[in-house]
């Protein structure tokens, strides 16, 4: 490594330099008088070894260019920038000051308002600095000068980029910025933008209200991990004084996702404009709203009663002796005493309570008609087609039909969603969203004879559902009912739950009679084992939980029981068309060996019959052929794949047309409807039950 040589007394680029101020990660930085303009300036120098290499060069060259393009006075203004006698140097403004990271070394946590008032003058410097399409990159303590003024001023542009700047500097996957404030993006090398430097600012501010980094580790991995993967800690618990705004204000802007961070440093100088003074400033937070129907209760369990009425028309008699705590209370008189008479208010509540029982049986009354018109419409969408199967055919031959009934039964389903308690909830949705696909699909795929308009294919469609509604086809659609409608008791009282793991089991044993398909096939006894295993997981689970785990979960129990059942009889299956790919792949490779080496033989005899001889007349050796190499058949666990992919096919096949000819399709979609509605319930059930506690 060079020795950097005493510069100090020297001129450069036509300012003094007076004495060294510090040594950075890029060079040297002195202090210096510049001759023109007379006054105190900052000269910093690219270290030698450093120059060596032009990547390093661009760096130190563009953070020049990146703080050229600022103007603010919260950013240092750099004079001028270049090469002068073999050194690359850059001459900015001097501060008066020390680093921020200073001040919380000497003073620790500074006090509320000063820290807000320094991170609202950094957050404004971004924001210009934003505008003009740089990003900064490396915020932190360090490179934020605290002057005498109090003014903090960002130095340190050289991880700087521009936005729009099409060369980048950094290699792909690489991170740039310091571990302690980085942003999550950053260390996952991905896509940065100026949120990232909101995050930093962040960090920033948790570290000088705190003197402490808001993760911490043994390496700079380790933090950077806690960074992507980690929750940030409660600053008020590090730092009680901490105002909440100010938390909240932290907690947002240190936030993963970019997309849920403040989204430009205008956002967070308004927030932190709200407290000028630092502190937390008493607001009314509550709003009022009459319920009519709850604040008559409220009245009238407060009122006071006729009792009160009745005994103040009594005459005044003295109140009864002081009781000691040992001693029991005396008897409340007579007057005071409970009249049949007179009604209590939570009892006269009742008759309302019992119309709002009455009028939820009704909406779920109406929202069944509506799901099962409204799946039945999309069934005859579906079936307003003219080729079977193909899901375009009924918007193509007939669309006015077919958009006219679709219409209808989104209606009727948004005439559904219009009675719920809750707008919107994940599992209604999906079960509507799915009933609607299924019956459309269903449709699609009613076996009717060519030319039958779409009221045609409707009957036919209920006519073959009714024809089939035992058959053996079907089984496997009853099997999945089943299990949706137990898991989705599974949690609830003592009978539902007895409930639900009847239906588990009834689904199991119809399930199982589905996949048997009558023929003889002698089960894979690991396969059963591992099903029965399963099948007393999930009821022992189902007995003990009372509510969703991720782990000891009975619907995942119980799938896996059901794709036990399921591998139990394919496996065989599997096994058969393997053994039989194997013979005749084997089979093909001793065939294609036999003719190979007759080829060989053949051409080997031709060879050796053949004289050959060179120029002068001498006999040269023959030129026998290369014997062929023995071709052997694929590895059983290729066969195995390939039988399996076959079998699943075929049983995929089987499956789509049983469900096809037997209208078992439109069997789920209807069974899904139900589904829906059993979330309907369940909603508007919790909805009475929380009213009935008022």
């Amino acid at each position: 490594m060079e020795t950097e040589p005493d510069i100090a007394g020297s001129v450069f680029a036509g300012c003094k330099i007076i004495s060294k101020l510090g040594q950075g990660g890029m060079g040297s930085v002195y202090k210096a008088r510049h001759e023109a303009l007379d006054k105190f300036v900052c000269v910093k120098l690219l270290s030698p070894d450093l120059a060596r290499e032009q990547r390093n060069i661009e760096f130190f060259l563009r953070e020049a260019r990146s703080a050229a393009k600022l103007e603010h006075p919260n950013i240092v203004h750099v004079y001028n920038f270049g090469q002068e006698n073999g050194s690359y140097f850059i001459v900015m403004s001097y501060v008066e000051g020390k680093s921020l990271q200073e001040l919380v070394n000497e003073k620790g946590p500074l006090p509320v308002k000063q820290a807000t008032d320094i991170m609202t003058g950094v957050l404004e410097a971004l924001a210009h600095a934003h505008a003009k399409s740089v990003i900064h990159r490396d915020i932190k303590p360090a490179n934020i000068l605290v002057g005498l003024d109090n003014v903090p001023r960002i130095v340190d542009f050289g991880l700087a980029r521009s936005i729009t700047e099409e060369k980048q500097l950094t290699m792909a996957g690489e991170m740039v910025g310091t571990a302690y404030f980085m942003s999550p993006e950053q260390g996952l090398a991905g896509q940065v933008d100026a949120r990232a430097d909101l995050y930093a600012a962040g960090a920033t501010y948790f570290y000088i209200l705190t003197a402490k980094y808001p993760f911490d580790g043994k390496s700079s991995i380790e933090v950077i991990h806690k960074h992507i993967s980690e929750p940030l800690p409660n600053i008020v618990l590090v730092n009680p004084d901490v105002p909440l705004w100010a938390a909240r204000v932290i907690e947002r802007l240190m936030r993963k996702k970019p997309e849920e961070r403040y989204q430009t440093a205008g956002e967070v100088i308004a927030e932190l404009s709200k407290h000028p003074d630092g502190e937390d400033e008493p607001r009314q937070t509550e709003s009022n709203f009459d319920l009519a129907e709850l604040t008559a209760r409220v009245a009238r369990s407060h009122a006071p009663s006729q009792e009160a009425s009745l005994e103040s028309s009594q005459p005044h008699t003295p109140a009864p002796p002081a009781v000691r705590q040992w001693e029991a209370p005396p008897p409340p008189p007579a007057a005071a005493q409970r009249r049949p008479d007179i009604t209590e208010p939570p009892q006269a509540a009742k008759p309302a309570l019992q119309l709002a029982a009455l009028h939820n049986g009704l909406k779920a009354a109406v929202h069944l008609a509506l799901t099962m018109a409204g799946t039945g419409c999309f069934v005859l969408s579906g079936a307003s087609g003219t080729v079977r199967g193909s899901l375009t055919s009924p918007f193509v031959s007939d669309p006015a039909s077919a958009g006219l009934l679709f219409a209808a039964g989104a209606a009727l389903y948004a005439w559904a969603l219009w009675q719920k308690p809750l707008k919107f909830t994940l599992g209604y949705a999906f079960f509507a969203a799915a009933a609607a696909a299924t019956a459309y699909s269903g449709g699609v795929y009613i076996p009717a004879p060519a030319g039958a308009d779409t009221i045609a294919k409707g009957f036919l469609a209920l006519q073959i559902g009714l024809n089939h509604a035992f058959s053996s086809a079907n089984l496997i659609v009853y099997a999945l009912f089943l299990y949706l409608a137990a898991s989705k008791a599974v949690f609830k009282n003592w009978g539902l739950k007895i409930s639900a793991l009847a239906a588990y089991l009834l689904g199991m044993l119809l399930a199982y009679y589905y996949f048997k398909g009558g023929i003889q096939v002698i089960p894979d006894r690991g396969w059963l084992a591992a099903g029965a295993v399963f099948a007393l997981l999930g009821s022992a689970a189902a007995a003990t939980k009372k509510q969703f785990s991720l782990f000891f979960n009975p619907q995942l129990f119980f799938l896996a029981a059901y794709l036990s059942m399921f591998a139990m009889f394919t496996s065989p299956q599997v096994e058969r068309i393997a053994e039989r790919r194997t013979l005749d792949q084997q089979a093909q490779a001793s065939r294609q060996n036999m003719l190979n080496m007759a080829q060989y033989q053949q051409a080997l005899a031709e060879a050796q019959s053949q004289a050959l001889y060179d120029e002068e007349g001498r006999p040269l050796p023959p030129k026998l052929p290369g014997k062929p190499e023995e071709i052997k058949p694929p590895s059983r666990l290729v066969l195995q794949s390939q039988a399996r992919l076959e079998y699943y096919k075929f049983l995929g096949a089987r499956i789509r047309s049983a469900l096809a000819e037997s209208a078992g399709i439109i069997f789920i979609a209807f069974f899904l409807s139900l589904m829906a509605n059993a979330f309907f319930l369940d909603e508007l059930i919790t909805a009475y039950k929380e009213r009935e506690l008022f």
